[in-house]
């Protein structure tokens, strides 16, 4: 079983609790009561030259636990002081060490969008998502069908989150070339070898013919990195690590 089925196959289990702690029918009333604004994530990278969503998160399957230290509301405040267009935040608990509680503490202080960083698998996710702050979501295509990648784009539009669908080869480019208003990301980490190419995001960059915002993701370590990407025609990046690690 390779590392994202493991994950998948936890946060089904993780599923099974939270519904029964918080119910989506509980989740749904909570929303029609705060009648909460739309995403502004979509808006707030298509506007500039370039643009990086800066990632918070503790640790990841391939880096382990990347700060000990973690303070996410200290690294939001950090980030924005160094002109970040948008936050990511992990929220998955046993393999990325995240919290929804995290997001919600973000974004008591920030005034950047946010996308929760987590595997999509069940609607009661995105309702969740609208609950606790988020302005975008993230779908993963190599863990959804088509079905499930149509009824979640569909809840997101009704809910007025922004989504980014997240591909890594050809085949899931073709899959999802149809949702013209999806934030398109390239994940250059291979989630069977955690092997890293960028080119992955230039090569299908150059395949995509469709006017959808394209998002480089993983493995952008330097200003010399985003640069190459420029070139091809790739200006939203998704630095997560290096940035962690002060080393960018």
């Amino acid at each position: 079983m390779s590392i994202l089925q493991t994950i998948v196959t936890n946060t089904q289990a993780n599923l099974i609790h939270k519904k029964a702690e918080l119910p989506l029918e509980q989740i749904k009333s909570s929303l029609e009561d705060l009648d909460l604004p739309r995403g502004k994530f979509k808006d707030n990278i298509s506007s500039k030259d370039e643009a990086i969503i800066a990632e918070i998160k503790k640790a990841s399957p391939s880096a382990g636990v990347i700060e000990e230290d973690f303070n996410p509301v200290k690294k939001a405040i950090e980030y924005e002081a160094f002109g970040a267009s948008a936050l990511s935040i992990l929220t998955e608990e046993d393999f990325f060490l995240g919290s929804v509680d995290n997001l919600k503490e973000v974004k008591k202080i920030t005034s950047l969008p946010i996308l929760r960083k987590d595997f999509m698998i069940d609607e009661y996710q995105l309702y969740e998502s609208k609950l606790i702050g988020a302005d975008c979501i993230l779908l993963i295509a190599s863990i959804l069908s088509d079905q499930q990648m149509e009824d979640f784009v569909n809840i997101s539009i009704m809910l007025e989150l922004d989504y980014l669908i997240e591909v890594h080869d050809e085949n899931e480019l073709k899959r999802v070339e149809h949702f013209e208003d999806a934030l398109i990301g390239v994940n250059n980490r291979n989630l069977k070898t955690f092997e890293v190419d960028l080119d992955n995001s230039v090569r299908l960059r150059d395949l995509f013919k469709q006017k959808n915002i394209f998002i480089a993701e993983s493995g952008i370590k330097t200003r010399e990195d985003m640069n190459y990407l420029k070139l091809n025609n790739i200006k939203v990046f998704l630095i997560g690590e290096s940035l962690m690690r002060g080393s960018f």
